[in-house]
């Protein structure tokens, strides 16, 4: 189960990280507020990928405490799945399966869901 929801994390992430690459090409369209959601949706798809992999887990958990918790996920996921409505088709998709992964943490229950029960997160 761990390995699972930290592989979904990981592919979800980069799933961002493409949907925010092709959309800052918004620039060459002059529409530079979908250009700057992109770079967010950039930044939101390596911190995901960082807390699935564990790489920099000191830092994240210092200054991104709540992705240890079950409805900090929850919010994260939404947040980073709604900014990616702008990046196109793929940001679309991206969009539905980050804010399905959002829903199915928050259905798997509580304040310990997805990775922060698998970490025995706080």
């Amino acid at each position: 189960y761990g390995r699972m929801q930290r592989s979904t994390m990981f592919a979800n992430g980069a799933l961002l990280i493409a949907a925010g690459f092709f959309g800052l090409f918004n620039v060459l369209t002059l529409h530079l507020p979908a250009t700057i959601l992109s770079a967010y949706v950039i930044l939101f798809g390596l911190l995901m990928c960082g807390f699935a992999t564990g790489l920099g887990q000191d830092r994240i958990r210092k200054f991104f405490g709540f992705l240890h918790s079950g409805h900090g996920q929850l919010v994260f996921l939404l947040v980073a799945g709604n900014l990616s409505w702008t990046a196109g088709t793929l940001g679309i998709v991206a969009a539905v399966a980050t804010n399905a992964h959002g829903v199915y943490a928050w259905r798997r229950g509580g304040e310990k869901a997805g990775l922060a029960a698998a970490e025995g997160g706080f």
